[in-house]
C-alpha cells in the first residue's frame, strides 16, 4: 500500500504543472488572436466620407479665339479636408460664387473641351478659393474640385 500514496503524490504535482501550463497556452493564443484581431480591426477601417461643400451649377459666357458666343454650365463640389473649412465656405458662399463667375467667363472654350484643360480649370479654381475671403481667415484645407456637371456649347 504505500507504494501506491507515493505514486499519487507524485500524480498531484505533475497534474498542477500540466493544468498550469495548458493555462498559459491558452492565455498567450487568446491574447495573441486578439491582438491580431485588433491590428486587422486598424487594418479594416471604413474610411470616413468626405466633407464636400456643393456649388450650385452655373452658366457663363466664355470667350473665344474664333469671335463665337460659347458659354460654360458647370456645377461643382469642393473637397475639404476639414468642418472649419467647409463652414467658413457656405458662409461665404455668395462672394465665392460671385468670384467663381468672373474667373469662369475669362476662360477659353476650346481648352475647357480638354482633359487637360479641365484640370487646369480645377487648379485655378482652388488657387482662387485659397486667397484670403476676409482678414481673419485661417488656413482653408481645400483638397479638391469634383466636377459634377461640365457643359461647353
Amino acid at each position: 500500500m504505500p507504494t501506491t500514496k507515493k505514486v499519487w503524490l507524485w500524480f498531484i504535482p505533475i497534474a498542477l504543472v500540466a493544468a498550469a501550463a495548458s493555462s498559459a497556452g491558452v492565455y498567450a493564443y487568446v491574447m495573441r488572436e486578439r491582438a491580431h484581431a485588433q491590428h486587422l480591426g486598424a487594418a479594416r477601417k471604413v474610411p470616413q466620407a468626405p466633407l464636400l461643400v456643393s456649388v450650385a451649377p452655373m452658366t457663363v459666357n466664355l470667350r473665344s479665339p474664333d469671335g463665337e458666343a460659347n458659354m460654360l454650365y458647370v456645377g461643382f463640389n469642393l473637397e475639404v479636408g476639414d468642418e472649419a473649412t467647409r463652414k467658413l465656405l457656405e458662409l461665404y458662399m455668395p462672394k465665392i460664387r460671385s468670384q467663381l463667375l468672373t474667373a469662369l467667363s475669362g476662360q477659353d472654350s476650346s481648352a475647357l473641351t480638354t482633359p487637360a484643360g479641365k484640370d487646369a480649370l480645377a487648379a485655378s479654381i482652388l488657387a482662387l478659393l485659397r486667397q484670403a475671403m476676409s482678414s481673419e481667415q485661417p488656413d482653408l484645407a481645400l483638397l479638391g474640385v469634383l466636377y459634377t456637371d461640365f457643359i461647353v456649347q
